[in-house]
């Protein structure tokens, strides 16, 4: 078995494994690790990104536009989430197990998670309190009773909705709860894929990509939409507008044109520039439905996006991202000493040298961590081992 295999996703039966998919959350992860980059690395050095010095370059506004990975991320999980439903609705396919849908996102996501929040408790009393950032998080009397307050209600993944702040130490997490909101929700917006006629199905999908924006012209409440599944509620349907294009087979075509292919590298600049320019909200969903469809139907972004140096680090995003913020923030102390004095050039250096590390040490946390809750079966053996079957739970 080779270096790709130990690290590669585990597909449980009734899945496909769909390379470009993986390809995708490549993309993605390293946006998000470039966009974090930039923003801690301009905190160390002093920079202010809204300045001249800092703002300027075709490097800053590429980083600055990294962000946009965290949307990208939730148009897949439209995708993905949504499959399953478009084919039973759909094509006729194996009808969803409600409780064995909700059951397989606990078993495969939430003990990551836990650990997760584990080891950032270990990392608060050990590390985190003894540095000079956040004084009034870590270095107040009660530092442990409002960590575990903190961690408590990232637990739940409730930061946002109910102290409508980012979560505490590890402020990344704010995505995964909404990504929770819409693993509970997406069985009853898949109901949209009930709808016999093809056109009126994706008038339908279309619509509820609309919603947010119709609603936030007359309903003030900035929470909802910062918060809550709502204010990303575009980007899911993204991913099910893809789902239903895809299974009718408008995508998956051996036919594929180099046209396609300047969709897919052009979206990219189109996401940067209209970043730069503060133009791109009501534009993004239908960029990331663009990048899906172009990295099926082009010749050159079919081939890299199924590369499997790419979609094996892809493939641990999940580790990835829960980890980097941290990884990001210790190793600037360490890797500052190669700054250059130009920031541009700083910037390239820290993704490099960071990027390398989190994307090693990410490997070792996935194969500890992520991997072993792939497996549908792990909480039978787990059982059968504390049981002391230990028979049963080598199977």
């Amino acid at each position: 078995m080779n270096l790709y295999q130990h690290l590669s996703r585990v597909m449980t039966r009734g899945r496909v494994f769909v390379p470009q998919v993986d390809g995708l959350r490549f993309l993605a992860i390293m946006g998000v690790l470039a966009f974090h980059v930039r923003a801690i690395t301009a905190w160390h050095y002093g920079v202010t990104l809204e300045s001249p010095t800092g703002a300027d370059g075709l490097v800053n506004w590429t980083f600055g536009a990294g962000c946009k990975g965290v949307e990208l991320f939730f148009a897949i999980s439209g995708f993905i989430l949504g499959l399953p439903f478009a084919r039973q609705y759909c094509g006729g396919g194996e009808p969803v197990r409600l409780k064995a849908y909700y059951l397989r996102r606990l078993t495969r996501l939430e003990p990551p998670y836990v650990i997760q929040l584990l080891l950032v408790l270990i990392l608060t009393c050990l590390v985190l309190r003894h540095q000079p950032s956040h004084r009034e998080l870590y270095q107040q009397p009660d530092w442990l009773a409002q960590t575990l307050r903190h961690l408590g209600t990232s637990l739940i993944y409730g930061s946002g909705l109910i102290t409508h702040a980012h979560p505490q130490p590890n402020i990344v997490l704010w995505s995964l709860e909404i990504e929770v909101q819409f693993y509970l929700l997406a069985p009853l917006l898949a109901r949209v894929f009930q709808l016999a006629s093809a056109p009126a199905r994706r008038l339908a999908i279309i619509g509820l990509m609309l919603l947010p924006e119709a609603l936030g012209s007359w309903v003030n409440c900035p929470v909802l939409f910062e918060w809550s599944l709502l204010g990303k509620l575009p980007f899911f349907m993204a991913g099910f507008l893809f789902c239903d294009l895809f299974l009718n087979g408008h995508i998956q075509t051996a036919r594929r044109s180099h046209l396609w292919d300047v969709g897919f590298f052009g979206s990219g600049v189109a996401a940067v520039g209209l970043g730069g320019l503060g133009l791109d909200n009501p534009f993004l969903p239908w960029l990331a439905l663009l990048v899906f469809a172009a990295a099926f139907r082009g010749k050159i972004a079919y081939w890299l996006m199924g590369l499997p140096l790419l979609t094996t680090i892809g493939g641990m995003c999940y580790t990835i991202y829960m980890y980097h913020w941290l990884m990001i923030s210790g190793l600037i102390r360490l890797t500052i000493k190669l700054s250059t004095h130009i920031f541009w050039l700083d910037l390239l250096i820290q993704f490099v040298v960071m990027s390398a590390i989190i994307i090693a040490v990410s490997c070792v946390l996935f194969a500890l961590f992520e991997r072993p809750f792939m497996k549908r079966d792990w909480p039978q053996k787990f059982r059968a081992f504390v049981g002391g079957d230990k028979k049963s739970a080598q199977v």
